[in-house]
């Protein structure tokens, strides 16, 4: 403290301003201590997943709407993997503010939800049997939950229909999603039911009584 005071008395009588200097000392002192504020905050994130187990390797996550599998925990940063086999550095501090949804926390299972509309002249029985063949034929379904076949809605052009069925891999979801519609697809194929799609019906009235057409102008 002595020699720090000495030095700058010294530079002072020397003719230096010491303003200049203070100043730049104290930009970097803030910026220092915003850079530790972020290194310390992810730091007790990383303490409190640690501790908490609530995200361990291994784990499937959802994060930003990405499906991510837990790859390696730091103290500062946890490494994760997407499925399209890209590694991301997410901060600690992400992890515990965030709501992050984990599909692996207490058990594997996942839910896969198919939406699938019919026309409005479809035997809505016909329909609810097919679906419900072709969830409960899925070789690779778990058997720890029932699938479900249900109504969904009346929409603007068709019926909607939602066949759920629960896998124990989240990871390969997308997978199974697209075996799940081809099974429905063939099905339907199969019992000559409709999948609707989007359409307008116009209909043309008859012109209303008392109503003459438009005169035509005179010249």
């Amino acid at each position: 403290l002595v020699l720090a005071v000495g030095v700058s008395i010294g530079l002072q009588i020397a003719g230096i301003d010491m303003t200049a200097l203070f100043a730049a000392g104290a930009l970097v002192a803030v910026g220092i201590g915003f850079a530790l504020q972020t290194i310390s905050e992810n730091f007790f994130s990383g303490l409190i997943l640690l501790l908490e187990r609530t995200i361990k390797p291994g784990d499937i996550l959802q994060i930003n709407d990405q499906m991510v599998r837990v790859v390696e925990m730091g103290i500062r940063s946890t490494v994760v993997r997407t499925l399209s086999d890209e590694d991301l550095i997410v901060p600690n501090s992400v992890l515990v503010k965030d709501t992050v949804k984990n599909f692996t926390l207490r058990d594997n299972l996942y839910r896969l939800g198919v939406l699938v509309g019919v026309s409005y002249g479809s035997d809505m029985s016909m329909v609810r049997s097919t679906l419900e063949q072709v969830v409960h034929g899925i070789p690779w379904k778990s058997a720890k939950v029932s699938p479900a076949v249900t109504m969904r809605e009346f929409g603007d052009s068709a019926v909607v229909f939602a066949a759920s069925v629960w896998i124990e891999d989240p990871w390969s979801s997308i997978k199974r999603s697209s075996d799940l519609h081809e099974a429905i697809w063939w099905a339907f194929q199969d019992a000559g039911i409709t999948i609707a799609f989007p359409q307008i019906d116009v209909h043309f009235d008859p012109g209303l009584p008392g109503i003459t057409s438009r005169p035509e102008p005179t010249a």
